[in-house]
């Protein structure tokens, strides 16, 4: 009897070889797909999320070096509340979403809620909320620190 001599792959080899190169080729479409649309979507969004950090550590900068014992002066630089549209600033450009005073009103228990303040001589909290271009928003809360 002869032996015969095995020149080639078998059916299984084969089969198993496609299977696992479309799995890999699924993989790396996936991937490459995600980081070439995606990720560059996403730095565009951490480049504005980030400006708009720059923008509101420049208002508490300047707060904490000039306008401590003066927020309505500092209120009157950070701009108008009732402007829809972007401000542009000595700190940037941003919506200003609110930029008032208010005063915390016990509404129940442990429950406080938020007013604007009305009487001048209170006015010791003032808050700012600012907005970018993604509707991401951040606030802040600048107390007069002589009261």
């Amino acid at each position: 009897m002869r032996k015969m001599k095995s020149t080639g792959f078998t059916l299984i080899e084969v089969t198993i070889i496609i299977v696992v190169g479309a799995i890999l080729a699924l993989m790396m479409f996936t991937y490459s797909n995600m980081s070439f649309t995606r990720g560059s979507w996403s730095l565009t969004q951490t480049k504005k999320t980030f400006a708009q950090q720059k923008i509101m550590e420049s208002i508490l900068t300047d707060y904490n070096l000039s306008y401590k014992s003066n927020l309505a002066g500092i209120k009157v630089k950070i701009g108008n509340t009732a402007s829809p549209q972007p401000l542009t600033t000595v700190y940037g450009t941003y919506t200003l979403i609110y930029n008032d005073f208010i005063k915390f009103v016990n509404s129940g228990g442990n429950q406080y809620d938020c007013v604007p303040e009305t009487n001048t001589a209170n006015q010791n909290t003032l808050k700012v909320t600012i907005k970018n271009d993604q509707n991401e928003t951040l606030t802040i809360l600048l107390t007069n620190s002589t009261q």
